[in-house]
């Protein structure tokens, strides 16, 4: 499963902005010692305390987020650093002041045996926090004698100056109260959302109850997540399943109506919503109650995600790696043979960049160039067949697939694999890596090239998986 909960403001990745909640009480104690700063005309040392997972580095965050108006942006000083370069280090390397204060940040730091390097840092720290009146180092502790080992230290070389009595900060972090909105905001980073992870009301109820800060109750949530979807993934082992639709040159842009950017994931709010009233549509629609037959739900179990196939790409696949009867229709069509342009086409696909892991991050509706007309005519007649000659199509592509792609071992997979309900068959089980990748092909004609057909056909053979592997009862 690739969605993980982060549990630490250090893990997670991106801008971490957003999910910054603002804790009046801490902001108001790195207030007091700013304004200590300003006071003493000298720059200051802030020893921040507070148990592990509190949300003290968030705390330090806060301040360019809230009070951008006052602090610049955080600066970091990396824990690879040693104690005694870290002097040298900070010379070189902090930025111009700018008429606002710097929060420097030095984390990771909870303990050294280094006396003197400890003494020579607070020492030549002192002397550059009274010529920089701009900064405010913060030194985040979970331990209260290392941080009365770093007051003693900084105190005999700077006085009540270089740690004023502001400096002793006790970081309350976000309240129980707020711990849900930080959730919210988390799984938003994550493009996720509840649903996907069957995570209710009563497991975020039961994981605040039982944690003493936001941190334990991410780490609660973590263990909800695991048991909710990982351990389901490998006790039922569940397949990842990828839909691979193929059409005119519309498709992409209506496929994005339906999944996600860089996983390609689909989405269930927008199945649901672009083919509500289909026979699967109404399926799942009676299912939203229940967080573990929820459609998003199922498709995070087997990792659904779309894929897509341009009319060029199939018609070059059919015409190189079909049987003589998909070839001749090619050929009637007026498309000629050449490999360069069958390997081209595939690796414009976004078939190919999910294989490759090489995904957009970036994905719009609107159509993208020009099919050529004897392009159209090849695919058109291809499709055409595609009720006849399903199962030789759909091999024509993974041969192509497998010619680009060799982890895409096409030539050890199985083609239409019995799923044990009745009439109810995967369309291929191919080798990817180490892992088997179910694929379901859905050939469009342009006509019926919309969303609401990707959307009613994907949700009917999720709802075929769901029940063969005893998710939700038939």
């Amino acid at each position: 499963m690739a969605v993980r909960i982060p549990t630490r403001f250090e893990h997670l990745r991106g801008d971490p902005t957003p999910l910054i909640v603002g804790v009046e009480q801490d902001l108001a104690a790195f207030e007091r010692l700013r304004r200590a700063a300003e006071t003493q005309q000298g720059g200051v040392l802030g020893l921040m305390s507070a148990p592990s997972g509190t949300g003290k580095t968030t705390a330090v965050y806060s301040l360019a987020s809230i009070l951008s108006d006052r602090y610049t942006g955080v600066f970091v000083v990396p824990s690879t650093v040693p104690i005694r370069e870290l002097p040298n280090w900070l010379e070189d390397n902090l930025p111009e002041p700018d008429g606002r204060t710097i929060p420097v940040l030095i984390d990771n730091r909870e303990a050294s045996d280094d006396d003197v390097g400890l003494k020579q840092l607070m020492s030549s720290l002192n002397g550059l926090l009274r010529r920089r009146a701009d900064l405010m180092a913060l030194w985040p502790t979970t331990d209260d004698d290392w941080r009365a080992s770093l007051t003693n230290a900084a105190r005999q070389v700077g006085g009540d100056s270089i740690v004023p009595r502001a400096g002793d900060l006790e970081i309350a972090g976000p309240s129980k109260d707020d711990w849900s909105t930080v959730l919210e905001r988390l799984l938003i980073q994550l493009d996720q959302a509840r649903e996907d992870l069957a995570i209710d009301d009563a497991a975020i109820g039961v994981a605040v109850a039982d944690a003493d800060h936001v941190g334990a109750f991410l780490e609660k949530i973590r263990d909800v997540v695991a048991e909710r979807v990982d351990d389901v993934q490998l006790n039922k082992s569940l397949p990842k399943v990828l839909f691979v639709v193929s059409s005119d040159s519309a498709v992409v842009g209506e496929a994005n109506r339906l999944r996600r950017a860089g996983t390609l994931r689909v989405r269930g709010e927008e199945l649901l919503s672009y083919s509500r009233r289909s026979g699967s549509g109404l399926y799942w629609q009676a299912r939203l109650d229940n967080p573990q037959h929820h459609l998003a739900y199922i498709i995070s179990l087997f990792e659904a995600r779309v894929a897509t196939m341009t009319p060029s790409s199939v018609s070059y696949a059919a015409l190189h790696y079909g049987d003589e009867g998909l070839q001749q229709l090619v050929r009637d069509a007026g498309l000629g043979r050449s490999p360069a342009n069958a390997r081209t086409t595939f690796m414009n696909t976004d078939f190919y960049k999910l294989l490759t892991g090489t995904t957009s991050y970036e994905l719009t509706s609107t159509t993208k160039g020009k099919t050529a007309d004897t392009t159209q005519a090849a695919y058109a007649a291809v499709q055409g067949a595609s009720s006849k000659r399903h199962k030789a199509i759909n091999q024509s592509i993974c041969a192509l697939a497998e010619s680009v792609v060799p982890e895409f071992a096409a030539g050890a997979g199985k083609f239409e694999v019995d799923l044990g309900e009745a009439r109810a068959f995967a369309d291929a089980v191919i080798p990817l890596g180490v892992e088997d990748l179910h694929l379901e092909f859905h050939h469009l004609s342009a006509a019926h090239c919309k969303a609401s057909s990707m959307a009613s056909y994907i949700m009917d053979k999720l709802k075929v998986y769901a029940q063969q592997y005893n998710l939700i009862p038939r």
